[in-house]
Parts: structure tokens; sequence; C-alpha cells
């Protein structure tokens, strides 16, 4: 009875102590955005009461969230070392984020200044897309860093891959789509924001799961991330128009988005593409 005690303690205390870490890592987390973009959420929030800014940092943080339970869940030695692995992947992967925004911004939304759009014109679509653009790249990092067998060095390699796949089948669902995206989230369609932001979002676990293979030598991974990413990404896309074709079959979907500007479909095709790549997930 005391051993099975001591065991429930024992558990309960390595939980708070990564409970804890969290929440010193995410007040780095803030500290960092606050001196890389010069941002006082304080002042966005509270004084200028900012919507778009609020929704863009709680995609910031949940993006954290994220990396953290990446690194959680990864290899486990012992105590000491898990926590210093975990905080020093988490750290890292922030880092990392910051580079993923940065190159979302100017390779898939370079007709758009998101941050400009968020700050200075409140633009809550702009502030939706950054958010699924900082959730989707956290997924991705958290993939790269929770598999076994590799170190940094693989971890950083397959973001890399992951990476490219985000940019790769978001910038194609731009061009393929029959209206101009970038300047309906100039324009502040929150309908189309809402349907880009499921896209993006989707891509990314569908890339963390894919990324989040053990390392079991380059080619053969590189292989299998390759092939598993780019399969279940069209799956996805297949299956997610039939989807809104099935739920919506008398509504011309891009109609509803742009003339009508309609949010209740927006968020109705987010709901669609989360609920598929969550099904992907769970099935492959």
């Amino acid at each position: 009875m005391k051993e099975l005690l001591l065991e429930i303690l024992t558990e309960w205390g390595m939980s708070c102590i990564y409970i804890l870490i969290f929440a010193v890592i995410l007040l780095i987390s803030k500290f960092l955005k606050k001196i890389i973009y010069k941002d006082n959420v304080d002042v966005q929030l509270t004084e200028k009461d900012n919507v778009a800014y609020g929704i863009s940092i709680g995609g910031y943080f949940v993006g954290v969230f994220a990396i953290y339970i990446g690194a959680l869940v990864g290899p486990s030695v012992d105590l000491l070392h898990d926590i210093m692995n975990v905080s020093i992947y988490a750290l890292g992967g922030i880092a990392v984020m910051f580079l993923s925004s940065w190159i979302n911004d100017h390779l898939i939304f370079r007709r758009v200044s998101v941050r400009k759009e968020i700050k200075e014109k409140h633009n809550i679509a702009a502030a939706i897309v950054q958010l699924a653009s900082l959730l989707a790249s956290g997924l991705m990092i958290a993939g790269a860093i929770k598999g076994e067998g590799g170190g940094p060095l693989q971890a950083f390699v397959f973001y890399f891959i992951g990476q490219i796949f985000l940019i790769l089948f978001t910038k194609g669902y731009i061009k393929f789509m029959s209206y101009d995206i970038q300047n309906q989230i100039h324009e502040g369609n929150i309908a189309v924001a809402f349907s880009v932001a499921g896209k993006m979002i989707s891509i990314g676990i569908i890339v963390m799961m894919a990324i989040g293979h053990d390392f079991l030598g380059w080619n053969k991974t590189f292989i299998m991330i390759c092939m598993d990413g780019t399969i279940m990404i069209f799956l996805l896309l297949i299956v997610s128009y039939f989807f809104d074709k099935l739920i919506i079959p008398k509504s011309d979907l891009d109609y509803e988005l742009v003339e009508d500007k309609n949010i209740g479909v927006g968020v109705l095709d987010f709901c669609v593409n989360l609920m598929v790549s969550l099904l992907v997930l769970f099935l492959f």
C-alpha cells in the first residue's frame, strides 16, 4: 500500500514539475515574441482591444504548446535528463517556429503583410490565417522532435521536409482556387480565412504524422516521409471536397465564401478539413 501511494505521489510530482516547466517556457516564449517582433501583448490586448492580435497570439501559444508536447513524448532516460531534453528541444523548437512563421509569411502569403494587417488594421482574417500558420508549424516541429533514434540534426531535417510540404501544398491550393485568396485575406474576408486555416492546420497534422517516424536511416525514413505525406495530403484534399459536397450539396462553396462572405460556411469547411485530417491520423 505504501509503495502504491509513493508511486502515485511520485507521478503527480513529476506531472507538476512538467507543468511548471511549461509555464516557464510560455513566459519565455512571450518574452521572445516581444523582443523579436517588438510586440507588447498587454498593450495590444487591453489598451487597443485588438481582437485580431488576440487570435494571432493564441495561435502562437498553442503552437508553443504543441512543440512542448512533442518534446515531452520523446524518448525517456531519467528525470534530470528528461527535464533538460524537454527544455532544450522545446526552446529550440520555439526558435524554429519563428523561422517557420517568417517563411510562411514571405513565401505563402507574400502579397499580404500579415503582421501589419493584424497590428495596425486589426484584420481578423489575417489573424486567423496566422493562427493556422503558427499551429501548423508547431505541429510539424512537434512531429520532428518526438521520434526516437535520431538527434537534433535529424529533427531539423525532418522539420525542413515538413516545411517544404506545407509551402508546396498550401501554395498549390491557393493557385488552384478560382479566386485570389491573398486578396480576400487582405480585404478581411473571414469566411475565406477559416477555409484556408482549415487546410493549413490539417496539412500540419498530416505532416506531423508523416515526419514523426522513428529514425531508421536517412534513405528509408526519407522515402517513408515523402510517400506518407504526399498520399495523405492528396487524400485530405479529395475527401474534404466530397465531404463539402455531401454536407452542402446545393450550394457552391466558392460563391458562399467569396461573394456571400458566409462565415458559417467557412467555419464548416474548416471543421470538415479538421475532421478528415484527424480521421486520416487515427486510421493510418
